[in-house]
């Protein structure tokens, strides 16, 4: 899964004078690293003493996200909480107010580029920020399987434009560009199986958000399909490794995510 700014193309030099990059080392965590080097927005975080545009900030809480820009370059950009709701213009005041009621994760919108092509974007509300947000659904990174479940084309397609996709257990998940993660669903945990340096590798993500619109309780992660992948991810792991239980195997991937690879547990 190629992702869509390369780790040698980060901008070291801003991120040093965010206090992100400090004597060689990343201060950040492995999981908002993931999301910049896709094209999402990292969680908030609190930035201190900081100098811009001629001015001294103590402190500033902001996402953040890079961008590239049309010499090829990458560009950090911030986003601060905004004190009033930030309107989109592609957006009808009716479409903006379901977004803001939470009712739906996205709306997909048609607009006319500079030539005069016609190009998808999908926007999402971001409520810490109090910002709309925009992305193309064809730079949105698909996973090849969820819990051991090979997604279609169809599914694929529908995850990339922000729709909800349904797996044969039940489980439903939707993308998102807001979260940091870049994936919602009913359930509190997943697997997931992507391709990265030309293999499998896999992905266990815990703490994820629940779907928009659905007041019904997050369901655990471990089912038939969850446990399959899990079990599938250990092949070629330490015996020690392979012999533990399902808790203390999440105990050991969190304590191990300074890797790279979106937190991988394994990579065969």
């Amino acid at each position: 899964m190629e992702t869509l700014i390369k780790e040698n193309e980060l901008p070291l030099k801003e991120l040093e004078k965010l206090g992100l990059y400090q004597d060689g080392q990343m201060n950040l965590s492995s999981e908002d690293l993931d999301a910049l080097l896709a094209g999402r927005r990292t969680d908030m975080r609190s930035l201190v003493h900081l100098k811009m545009d001629g001015f001294a900030i103590r402190q500033l809480d902001a996402k953040l996200s890079l961008n590239r820009n049309e010499d090829g370059s990458i560009a950090v950009n911030l986003h601060p909480i905004y004190k009033e709701v930030k309107p989109h213009p592609l957006l009808s005041d009716a479409e903006t107010k379901v977004l803001l009621d939470g009712k739906l994760q996205s709306v997909q919108k048609t607009y006319e580029q500079a030539d005069k092509k016609l190009s998808q974007l999908i926007i999402e509300y971001d409520q810490q920020t109090r910002e709309f947000v925009g992305y193309d659904p064809d730079q949105v990174e698909v996973p090849v399987k969820v819990n051991g479940e090979n997604l279609s084309e169809k599914q694929k397609k529908v995850f990339q434009s922000g729709g909800l996709v349904e797996l044969e257990d039940g489980t439903r998940i939707q993308h998102s560009a807001t979260d940091s993660k870049g994936i919602r669903s009913d359930r509190k945990a997943l697997i997931l199986s992507v391709l990265l340096d030309g293999g499998i590798s896999y992905l266990l993500l815990r703490g994820i958000r629940n779907l928009a619109g659905n007041n019904d309780e997050q369901k655990e992660g471990y089912t038939k399909g969850y446990n399959q992948a899990l079990a599938d991810s250990m092949v070629g792991k330490p015996k020690r490794e392979v012999e533990m239980t399902v808790g203390e195997h999440i105990d050991h991937s969190r304590s191990s995510q300074h890797s790279r690879g979106y937190g991988r547990t394994a990579s065969r």
